[in-house]
């Protein structure tokens, strides 16, 4: 491979939900650069019901066929058991994992909040935010005692305010704190262990829910392959990235991020409600904001907080 190419040569990638859609476009990059790939998908449906061999083997085939290297796997992403299953598998025959994308997804529970029951909002969160944890654990102590990994976790804009069911917004949003707990824990032992998160703007089975103007949109502007790059480069040793959050789709990249405004700051015993209120347009303010790293970042906003060595001593 020419070596301006960005490529995976020898190294070994976990997608989960790789059966259709987005997760296939990220498996069949990957494949193509160079990476061996464990595909994984339950082939559940949409609504996370059923099994179905069918889509992770098709993909892994697909791959194979185009002179790739690739293994369909069927485990759920949704148990802690089904998590070590998809990484053993990797692990058993390629020996190690460099490259996990956690892309499973399901919408489970619909319509408003006081509709959604217990059960559903579990397996929203299970699937979504769960299989981001499950598969991460498994394969975290490996990438931790080699040094080197790299994790994508695949988030939604849903979690930003949407017309939808509350469990898949709360698990896409847990994944995002998730991907900034990972990092932050990655960075401050110096492991070369990188994890990032991504909003795709893509379509997929989950835009048929949209309706059918919609999702034809989609599909027109917005093919799951436009997203694939941004994925790889997230994936890739060089990237230089780490807990960061990124839309992507239709040929684009784009950076999301957390922002701590300087708000009001009262003397101590004096910041009353009517205080509040009478200052909230400077609380709303995003003048001087700062990028939060993490929740250091946040504590370092208040001048009373004792720092020593430039280290809060309440982190």
């Amino acid at each position: 491979m020419d070596s301006n190419v960005m490529g995976f040569d020898g190294q070994v990638a976990v997608v989960t939900g790789a059966g259709n859609g987005l997760g296939r476009a990220y498996a069949l990059f990957l494949a193509e650069r160079g990476a061996r790939v464990l595909v994984n998908d339950l082939g559940g449906g949409i609504h996370g019901t059923g099994s179905d061999q069918g889509p992770a083997t098709r993909t892994a085939r697909e791959i194979v066929d185009a002179g790739g290297v690739a293994e369909a796997n069927f485990d759920t992403v949704a148990t802690g058991a089904g998590g070590t299953a998809i990484i053993a598998q990797a692990l058993d025959t390629w020996g190690q994992v460099d490259i996990v994308v956690n892309n499973a997804g399901a919408v489970i529970s619909r319509g408003p909040i006081d509709e959604n029951t217990d059960e559903h909002y579990r397996a929203d969160l299970m699937v979504a935010a769960g299989g981001t944890f499950f598969v991460t654990r498994a394969v975290w102590r490996h990438m931790w005692d080699r040094d080197y990994g790299r994790i994508v976790n695949v988030s939604s804009s849903a979690f930003l305010g949407m017309r939808s069911s509350a469990g898949y917004p709360a698990a896409k949003g847990a994944t995002w704190g998730l991907t900034r707990n990972l990092a932050h824990r990655a960075a401050s032992e110096n492991k070369d262990i990188k994890v990032n998160c991504v909003m795709p703007t893509a379509a997929a089975r989950m835009t048929g829910l949209m309706g059918d103007s919609i999702a034809a949109g989609m599909a027109q502007y917005y093919p799951p392959e436009s997203a694939a790059p941004a994925v790889g480069f997230l994936a890739h040793r060089d990237v230089p990235a780490s807990g960061e959050m990124f839309v992507i789709g239709d040929d684009h990249m784009r950076r999301v991020f957390v922002g701590v405004g300087q708000g009001h700051q009262a003397e101590p015993g004096e910041l009353s409600m009517e205080r509040i209120r009478d200052n909230f347009a400077i609380v709303m303010s995003t003048e001087g904001h700062i990028v939060a790293r993490n929740t250091l970042d946040k504590v370092m906003l208040d001048p009373r907080v004792p720092w020593q060595d430039g280290v809060g001593t309440v982190f």
